[in-house]
């Protein structure tokens, strides 16, 4: 153009390409997309690679050459990829510090790694050290393990004992709980709350024994893990009860009435029939003999404490724990009878009265009542004779009988002296065999070492009319309680 200088052509130009550009962009793009689809070697961006490589995600080498692609030689692109480089989270980089896997240079640069500024090291360097837990500051110093700063009621006591104390700690209470943001006042609660009472058990023992008032009992419920509303039903667990089996055993000796004493019962969950069966266990009868005799002498089975006159039997017998229904039989049992060599002697000098009496009194002694009918028969039966002749014949029994005891004479001899003496020849074997009984309890209450002695020296045995055998006499030991083998080696000794 004739009259326009170059550098308005371009300008012309440019503004005409600007103006139109909008027009023929997409056809622009199209061609560019197509050219890029057939020539795809454009480089990713340089910072993007530098990620990827910082990740571990990108070959190193082959992110540096594209990197220099873009016009970032390898010092550039090794300063990139530091920049994109991070450390740990704040909170590992302590655990690791912590554990001596990193010194504090490592924290300091696992810190700077997160774009932290020197400034703020110190005091990050400070939290180090982690602080107790509120609850386990305040339990020490209830323990004494920490200085209690004028915070606890009742400090704990100083000095030694017996077991050794733990030392106290040099911490100062009151910074450790402002560290956690906790101030006095605050520590002062929570060191009251950490503490429990007495268990409510113990505190009403201690109420029993005037130690502390009911409002104590009270303030150890609220202070523990009860509920407040339970507080007054708690403190009536103060009184002691009696167990069941006290108040039954009270009833039983007199001391309460069953209305009473079941009622007692009944306060620890016994029912009234849980009750009557442990009356029924506790309540003690008589022994078989005991009642054979009672019978005998005219006592009752199955009345009451009531058949027993006022006074000291009756206090006595229910305060020995024998149920009601034996009451009357233990009455009855009150007397010692003589034995029966005495009872024998007063018989035939007529003093108990007839057969049918005397019968009836070892019947109260316990014997059998055909055995005491045949007894008392022989007894009496003296062949006729006069009170004299029946004197002499009791006295020549008794002389008989002392020496049939002391071996003195035969059983044919001591028979010979029964007749004389009055039994019937038919009861003579049977008064005979007690005699020998008798006599054989006398023998065995011989020591061993007599036994032995009466062997070795042989010394005639009054019932054998001889020395005895070493047979007989390990026979004899063996009844003592030796075995045979034993009593050979004893008689050798």
């Amino acid at each position: 153009m004739p009259g326009i200088t170059l550098p308005y052509q371009l300008f012309l130009s440019f503004a005409l390409g600007q103006g139109a550009a909008p027009a023929i962009e997409p056809f622009a793009q199209s061609l560019t997309n197509e050219a890029w689809s057939l020539h795809a070697v454009r480089p990713p961006d340089a910072f993007v690679l530098a990620e990827g490589v910082a990740l571990g995600q990108v070959d190193r080498s082959w992110a540096t050459a594209r990197a220099a692609e873009q016009g970032f030689d390898q010092t550039r692109f090794d300063a990139m990829v530091s920049i994109a480089n991070v450390g740990p989270p704040l909170a590992l980089a302590y655990e690791a510090w912590r554990r001596g896997q990193i010194d504090q240079g490592g924290f300091e640069t696992a810190v700077k790694r997160l774009g932290i500024e020197d400034r703020w090291l110190p005091a990050l360097e400070n939290l180090k050290t982690d602080r107790l837990d509120l609850g386990a500051l305040s339990t020490a110093v209830h323990r004494g393990i920490m200085d209690d700063a004028g915070l606890l009621v009742q400090p704990v006591p100083t000095g030694s004992g017996q077991i050794e104390r733990i030392p106290v700690s040099p911490l100062d209470t009151l910074a450790e709980f402002a560290a956690q943001g906790i101030d006095k006042e605050r520590a002062r609660v929570l060191i009251a709350d950490t503490g429990l009472p007495l268990p409510l058990g113990e505190m009403l023992q201690l109420y029993n024994r005037g130690e502390v008032t009911e409002t104590d009992v009270k303030v150890s419920v609220a202070e523990s893990n009860i509920r407040n509303e339970y507080m007054d039903a708690a403190f009536k667990l103060h009184r002691h009860l009696l167990t069941p089996h006290n108040y039954a055993e009270a009833e039983l000796r007199g001391v309460k009435s069953h209305a009473e004493a079941q009622a007692g019962a009944n306060l620890s969950g016994l029912t009234d029939a849980d009750y009557e069966t442990l009356f029924e266990l506790l309540g003690r009868p008589l022994n078989v003999h005991e009642v054979t005799t009672g019978l005998a002498r005219g006592g009752t089975y199955g009345g009451d404490y009531g058949d027993v006159p006022e006074g000291p039997y009756r206090d006595a017998i229910r305060r020995s724990a024998i149920r009601p229904e034996y009451a009357d039989l233990a009455y009855h049992n009150r007397y010692t009878y003589p034995s029966a060599f005495v009872l024998r002697s007063l018989a035939q000098a007529g003093d108990l009265g007839g057969q049918a009496a005397v019968q009836k009194v070892l019947e109260e002694i316990g014997w059998k009542p055909s055995f005491a009918q045949q007894v008392s028969t022989a007894w009496l039966d003296t062949g006729g004779g006069g009170s004299t002749t029946s004197k002499a014949q009791t006295r020549l029994y008794t002389t008989a009988h002392n020496s049939y005891m002391a071996h003195e004479i035969s059983d044919a001899t001591a028979l010979d002296a029964m007749e004389t003496a009055g039994v019937p020849a038919a009861a003579a074997p049977a008064e005979l065999a007690v005699w020998q009984a008798e006599r054989a309890l006398v023998r065995k209450s011989l020591s061993a070492a007599n036994i032995r002695k009466e062997w070795k020296a042989q010394v005639p045995d009054p019932a054998l009319g001889r020395p005895i055998t070493e047979a007989e006499a390990v026979q004899r030991l063996m009844e003592l309680g030796y075995d045979q083998d034993d009593a050979r080696v004893y008689l050798l000794l």
